[in-house]
């Protein structure tokens, strides 16, 4: 549900997450307990599970992305936005590349802004049932880098640096045909318009070296009549 909020413009957090804080901040403490008593935390529904997981790199689980844009992209507009997005987006501040790319209602963005954080879920939870990794133990702040949050939220397992190569790959997957086919977009814009820039120039310039053409001089009917002589005058006696 969020995802799709902040799709449409609207800061899905502010919308979605009260309704579900006392469980999310509830289970880290669960979480705490058990593994203090020496089991396995297994609740994946935590406040740092949907920051450092199913949101990875802010929501729509971008984190990918402006790796995509910088290394994989062709257009222009692509690449400046990933040079000033990856840094913030790291840091969970996506806002530079929602509104930049842009992502928010963009029809070749939608699947797999919904989609990527379903798939980092389902996987990152496969890991807690399956493969024994802890479930997120302490509250943390939602900016840290995700990686690095994973890491220390599950008490440092190294388990879970695998499942962050793991989502990251799989988000690289999702996203990249979509990056792709709004790149040829953008690609064919540009093209188009430096096209147009050039013939502008190319004019400008053969104006420029055009010698000055000078006016005909028309000459008038007064002009082509010879001067009229005077009689000379008489002197008087």
């Amino acid at each position: 549900m969020i995802p799709l909020f902040w799709f449409m413009g609207i800061h899905g957090p502010s919308v979605v997450k009260p309704a579900l804080n006392a469980a999310l901040f509830g289970n880290i403490t669960t979480n705490l307990a058990t593994l203090q008593a020496g089991g396995h935390p297994a609740l994946a529904l935590t406040e740092n599970f949907g920051n450092y997981i199913g949101e990875l790199g802010g929501t729509g689980a971008t984190f990918i992305v402006p790796i995509i844009f910088l290394l994989f992209m062709r257009s222009k507009q692509l690449k400046a936005v990933g040079k000033a997005s990856v840094v913030p987006v790291m840091f969970a501040v996506n806002e530079p590349l929602l509104f930049a790319a842009p992502i928010i209602l963009n029809p070749y963005f939608l699947i797999p802004f919904l989609f990527a954080p379903v798939a980092n879920v389902l996987i990152g939870k496969f890991f807690i049932d399956f493969l024994g990794m802890n479930g997120f133990i302490y509250a943390m702040p939602w900016a840290l880098p995700g990686p690095i949050g994973t890491f220390i939220d599950t008490n440092f397992q190294p388990i879970s640096l695998v499942l962050v190569v793991v989502l990251l790959v799989v988000d690289f997957l999702i996203y990249y045909p979509f990056c792709k086919a709004y790149d040829n977009v953008l690609c064919k814009q540009e093209a188009e318009t430096l096209a147009e820039e050039e013939a502008e120039e190319t004019k400008a310039v053969k104006t420029a070296a055009a010698p000055a053409v000078e006016a005909p001089v028309v000459e008038t009917a007064s002009a082509l009549r010879p001067p009229q002589l005077r009689p000379p005058l008489r002197a008087r006696t």
